[in-house]
């Protein structure tokens, strides 16, 4: 398989956007439910709304999520089914890198 150095470099800009527990987070709840407002958002993080909006902000830059104004609220979704999987997916690889992990810790 040939990649770009483009590619690579977009990939890696995802990842990056998505490697930070409050962005983590947001994406989650995103994907398991509609589209939600800031102070949704805050409320389920437990974040400011200052720090909400920033991490929204690096999120909405990444492409990964969007802003859709309705009325005077901003509602939040995910850009894509694509961004649902790949947060998905590394939850999932994480959690059976850390079930091994506890599993060969355990063992005599």
């Amino acid at each position: 398989m040939t990649v770009s150095v483009g590619a690579v470099e977009a990939t890696v800009a995802l990842f990056s956007a998505i490697a930070h527990p409050a962005r983590l987070t947001v994406l989650l709840l995103l994907a398991d439910g509609p589209p939600r407002a800031v102070a949704e958002l805050q409320e389920a993080t437990g974040l400011s709304q200052t720090a909400t909006s920033h991490q929204l902000r690096v999120l909405r830059d990444a492409h990964l999520v969007t802003a859709t104004r309705t009325g005077r609220r901003v509602l939040y979704a995910l850009a894509d089914h694509h961004v649902a999987h790949i947060v998905r997916d590394a939850l999932a690889h994480a959690a059976e890198t850390a079930g091994s992990q506890v599993e060969s810790e355990v063992r005599p």
